[in-house]
Parts: structure tokens; sequence; C-alpha cells
């Protein structure tokens, strides 16, 4: 029995190998005809993955900004939102700007392209408020040094979404357009001069 387990234990341990060994060459692989973007605001994560290009969203920030690694990066979204001052529904959307951007901001140290940052889908149906969060964005990035020709900003792709693409882009603020889920939706970004289309 002991020397069956422990052969066993062993067998495991190897095919836990192969399969991480196996797993690097996948990405490897893909690396050769691809680019590859990381979807996750673990920045420590990213660090690990080495990707090319890295995209965030509402769910994804909210989920790491829980990780006691990151709250120093809270703390300094927090005291922005509270110097700010306004209502405290303007102290909390201040704040979340700037923890999108702080968190973007980390990113960029990692990885050598894009960072996207993406506009709230409850401004999916609101062009003018769709393009006022981009060009606030744009501005808290520039504030802490970051050149708008690292960021994407992220739309999703609706009507007005395509509407508010077509203005920034021709302001020099570039964009992801995301939501995309039919061929329509696709070419309308593309004649709105997106510069990346997220088929999902």
């Amino acid at each position: 029995c002991c020397s069956c387990c422990g052969s066993l234990s062993v067998f495991e341990r190897e095919r836990e190998r192969e399969s991480e060994d196996s797993m690097a060459d996948q990405k490897t692989q893909l690396q050769e005809f691809t680019v590859v973007v990381a979807d996750t605001g673990d920045i420590n994560a990213i660090k690990e993955l080495k990707p090319t290009d890295a995209t965030t969203n509402p769910s994804l920030l909210f989920a790491a900004a829980g990780m006691s690694e990151y709250a120093d990066l809270l703390a300094q979204a927090v005291a922005y939102g509270k110097e700010k001052a306004g209502s405290l529904e303007d102290q909390v959307s201040n704040a979340c700007d700037k923890l999108n951007v702080l968190f973007g901001s980390e990113i960029l140290k990692i990885v050598p392209g894009y960072v996207s940052t993406e506009v709230d889908a409850d401004l999916s149906f609101d062009v003018e408020r769709s393009i006022d969060k981009a060009r606030t964005f744009i501005k808290l990035y520039e504030e802490l040094g970051v050149s708008r020709d690292r960021v994407l900003i992220k739309l999703g792709s609706t009507w007005e979404g395509i509407q508010a693409c077509r203005v920034l882009q021709q302001e020099g603020i570039t964009c992801n357009m995301t939501l995309i889920f039919s061929l329509a939706q696709a070419a309308a970004a593309a004649e709105a001069g997106a510069t990346l289309i997220s088929p999902f």
C-alpha cells in the first residue's frame, strides 16, 4: 500500500508539472500569433502572466480592491473622492474614477502596450456622459504622467457608445469597443474609427 501511494503521489506531481509546462507552451505558441491581453484587475497576476496589454472593468477592480495588497490604492482613491467634496454620490463617483486610473497606472508599469479602462455600462445609452467619463479618465491619467496613447477607453457597443467612440477618436482618445455580439456592431465600431474591437 505505501509503495503504491508513494508512486501515485509521484505520478500526480509529474502530471501537475506536465500540465504547467503545457500551459506555458500554449501561452508561448499563442504569443507567436496574437497579442495576449490580461482581463483582470489583479496586478500580481499581470506580473506573473506578462501580457502585452491589459483590460479591466468595474467588477474586476471591485474584487481586486478588496485584496489587502491594494489597500493603499483604495485609500488614495477614497482620499481623492473626499477632497473633491460634493454630495456623497459625487465623492463615491470621483473615488471610483480615481481607483480605475490608479489601477490602470500600476498595470501600465508592467505591460508594454495599452491598458483599457472601462466606462461604466450604466452610461452605455448616454453619449454625452460616456464622453465626459472618458475625458475624466484621460485627465486623471495625464495628471499621473501617463500619456493618453497608452490608454484605451472601453465603451459598450450600443448605438450611443459607438457615437461616443466617434467623437473621442477624433479628439485623439483611443477606444476599445466591447460587448459586440453581431457583425453589424463590429462594422459600426470600425466605421466610427475604434482603435480596438473586442468581439464579446
